[in-house]
């Protein structure tokens, strides 16, 4: 099982038209490998950009002005066939977002945002061929990665502070002390 992961992951997902639930199952497990390395922060890392290349049918890393930082995501069981392609939902837990302009802000307590993947056939193989919102969805750790590297790397004293308010609003909050 590991060896076809790490095929899978090496050589995309062959089509496999001659089985409806197996081509479900590669079109679900595309999505969710989509998700597990945008939850460790890829899209925010430009030189890591490769590792999700095969996974999309786009040859760069989409713009994007929010960095919606998660605690965890859930993808849909049932891929959804439409038109030859097929549509696949993500529920995101989503902690806050980040605004490339305004900075970060907490979004409510157990926030879910659904973000609509739709997956088609390219030359031959699955590809994710539209993300709707497409921004990044990155864990706590990992935004708070990119966001300490920007603050290292920033000289202009208004994004320092940007940066840092937003590393102190993501530390995880701290237990009251039990009441004696």
């Amino acid at each position: 099982m590991a060896f076809a992961a790490a095929a899978t992951a090496q050589f995309g997902v062959p089509l496999n038209h001659t089985d409806p639930k197996m081509e479900l199952v590669a079109v679900r497990e595309l999505v969710a490998n989509y998700c597990r390395m945008d939850y460790s922060g890829v899209r925010l890392d430009p030189s890591a950009w490769p590792k999700l290349q095969d996974l999309v049918s786009w040859k760069s890393n989409p713009d994007y002005p929010l960095i919606m930082v998660t605690s965890r995501f859930d993808v849909d069981a049932q891929p959804i066939p439409q038109h030859g392609k097929y549509n696949v939902t993500v529920h995101y837990r989503v902690l806050g977002r980040y605004d490339l302009v305004e900075g970060y802000s907490q979004e409510p307590s157990n926030a879910v945002h659904d973000v609509q993947f739709a997956v088609s056939e390219v030359n031959g193989d699955w590809r994710i061929s539209d993300v709707e919102p497409n921004y990044p969805h990155p864990s706590r750790a990992a935004a708070m990665q990119w966001l300490n590297t920007k603050l290292a790397q920033t000289q202009d004293p208004a994004s320092k502070m940007m940066y840092q308010h937003a590393v102190e609003d993501l530390q995880p909050q701290k237990a009251a002390p039990p009441v004696q």
